[in-house]
C-alpha cells in the first residue's frame, strides 16, 4: 500500500468515527423537562417533553393567559393575551439552560436537565 493511500485511509477513518460521535450523540441518554414559574414560584414540572403527540395546558394568572404547548422534546408558548406576543415569538426550547419569558405574565418556562450533547451550528 502506498504511503499516500494509508494516509487517506487514516483520515477517513478519523472522519467516520467523528461522524458517528456526533450523529449517535445527538441520540443518547439524557433527560430534559421543563419547570414553568409564576410570580417566581414553581407552578409546574413537565417531565415528558419528548411526547410524540402534540400537549398542551393553559395557564391563567391575574395578569392574564397563556397556552403552554409541548411535544418532540421542544416547549413553546403558543398562545397569550399578552400585548407584546414576545413569548409566543420566541423559538422552541428544547436545551437545558433555555428559557421562555412572558414578563406581562409573569410566566418563566425554564428547560433543566442532562441533555448538553446536542449539536448546534456554533458547536
Amino acid at each position: 500500500m502506498s504511503k499516500n493511500l494509508k494516509w487517506a485511509a487514516a483520515f477517513g477513518a478519523v472522519v467516520l468515527i467523528c461522524l458517528g460521535v456526533i450523529i449517535f450523540g445527538q441520540f443518547s441518554g439524557g433527560t430534559t423537562t421543563a419547570e414553568i414559574y409564576v410570580d417566581g414560584k414553581l407552578y409546574k414540572v413537565v417531565e415528558d417533553l419528548d411526547r410524540q403527540q402534540l400537549q398542551s395546558f393553559r395557564i391563567e394568572t391575574e395578569h392574564g393567559y397563556n397556552i403552554i404547548s409541548y411535544q418532540w422534546g421542544k416547549i413553546w408558548v403558543s398562545e397569550s393575551d399578552c400585548a407584546n406576543q414576545t413569548c409566543v415569538k420566541y423559538a422552541k426550547a428544547s436545551l437545558a439552560g433555555e428559557t421562555i419569558v412572558c414578563a406581562p405574565h409573569r410566566v418563566v418556562i425554564k428547560i433543566v436537565g442532562t441533555d448538553y450533547k446536542k449539536v448546534d451550528a456554533a458547536t
